[in-house]
């Protein structure tokens, strides 16, 4: 196993420890390693890349150069990529940059042939960290700002990173995204036959397929296409539409497309704006795309904020439903009571030997001044079928549920007066005795 083979290194930087296989990228193997000082446990990822690639390649060159020139041919590949650890050494602390750390060097004893251990802050490849099928667009819309800030860093140092895709976007742990594999792929172009047209080909904008001169506008274009797959069900353009089955030879011919300059259909999952925005990201016609990292990233933000807006009116307009509940009328109940005129019933009641009849019910005279409208309430019924009852603009009275002596007064709105009086003193009308 590979981990076994790699093992005789450690401890690796004098104090790590190879704990297990993470996974392998096109230019070579990565491993989760550790650390332990003083009782605590760090973490780090090893990346190790073998010159040359594979025994095959090594085969290949030996069939047709002496050992002398292919050992001094896989020397300058390694020499090539040691230089380029400057580079990354250039980018360390960008916090959307995975971090390079630490290198070592070391040449096989019995062949041709040398191993490059990389020491990388150890992070969650995206494919790993998410499903990218139902990956969320604000995550699409955060991952393509935070990728743009890492290349405008590299905009300023004058690098090209050239193969932007989903395995090369890391996540770290307080969710920010960083861009991964610097260096390594540019260096092995240069000095590999194997590796004349450098990228992931799903990746690779129009003009490195056609051997064209290009500029950093093709890592926009990748970017733009690792967008278009997240916001597209996980399909690539020009693939059948999810979840339609995938057939042997849809990739080739959808990549056939794109680099030919067949208009590419919006993703599925964007609104309106976010596909022309990705859409001009990743357009044919190198004129037509945002030509630096900052343009794209500046668009996207001021989408965030539209966005964002948006979200908050839509929150502040909602209805409240505690508001909506209490403005609703209360459902329909047998025993619901209809407003009525307290005095109206006093008008129209009829004395008959002591007790007051209303409707079909004889009460108690004495008992129905005292419990007021309470009685009404037990005697009056809505009706069962629902309706509209025209309300009096005068309030209705509230008759006190308080025992009145007899002989005093009372008036038609329920003020009780001491029986010597005329007038009620509340609302001066005439008064009667009871």
């Amino acid at each position: 196993m590979d981990i076994e083979r790699f093992k005789k290194y450690e401890p690796i930087f004098k104090t790590y420890y190879i704990k297990e296989f993470l996974g392998e990228g096109s230019f070579g193997k990565v491993f989760l390693i550790e650390r332990d000082s003083y009782g605590m446990k760090y973490n780090a990822a090893l990346k190790v890349i073998s010159v040359p690639l594979s025994k095959h390649d090594l085969e290949s060159k030996l069939s047709y150069m002496t050992e002398a020139n292919t050992k001094s041919y896989y020397e300058d590949v390694v020499n090539g990529i040691v230089s380029e650890f400057h580079l990354m050494s250039k980018l360390k602390g960008h916090s959307h940059i995975v971090s390079y750390e630490d290198h070592d060097v070391i040449m096989n004893e019995n062949e041709i042939g040398w191993d490059i251990l990389i020491r990388m802050e150890l992070l969650t490849p995206l494919p790993k960290f998410t499903d990218l099928q139902n990956i969320k667009s604000d995550d699409v819309v955060r991952l393509g700002i935070d990728i743009c800030k890492a290349l405008e860093k590299c905009q300023m140092e004058g690098i090209i990173h050239r193969d932007i895709k989903p395995e090369n976007v890391f996540v770290s742990g307080d969710g920010n995204f960083k861009l991964g594999d610097f260096g390594v792929a540019r260096t092995i172009e240069k000095t590999t036959g194997e590796f004349t047209r450098i990228g992931t080909p799903p990746y690779m904008a129009p003009e490195i397929h056609s051997g064209n001169q290009y500029a950093s506008c093709i890592d926009i274009y990748s970017l733009g296409l690792v967008m278009y797959r997240l916001l597209n069900k996980n399909r690539m353009p020009f693939l059948p539409v999810y979840p339609e089955k995938i057939e042997p030879g849809d990739e080739e011919a959808a990549i056939a497309r794109r680099i030919s300059g067949d208009e590419m259909p919006p993703p599925v999952s964007a609104d309106d704006n976010l596909a022309a925005i990705v859409l001009k990201a990743c357009s044919f016609n190198v004129q037509n795309r945002y030509q630096k990292p900052n343009e794209l990233r500046e668009v996207l933000e001021e989408y965030q904020r539209e966005k964002s807006i948006t979200s908050d009116s839509k929150v502040e307009n909602k209805p409240n439903l505690e508001t909506e509940l209490k403005s609703k009328p209360e459902p329909n109940q047998e025993s619901e009571i209809v407003p009525v005129q307290t005095s109206d019933y006093l008008k129209n009641e009829q004395q008959i030997y002591g007790t007051t009849k209303i409707g079909s019910q004889d009460i108690d005279k004495q008992n129905y001044i005292e419990q007021g409208t309470s009685v009404l309430s037990n005697v009056i019924q809505k009706p069962p079928e629902p309706v509209k009852i025209q309300m009096q603009s005068r309030p209705v009275p509230v008759v006190e549920k308080k025992r009145i002596k007899i002989g005093n007064m009372i008036c038609e709105c329920g003020a009780e007066i001491r029986r010597d009086s005329i007038s009620c003193i509340s609302c001066k009308k005439q008064l009667r005795k009871i």
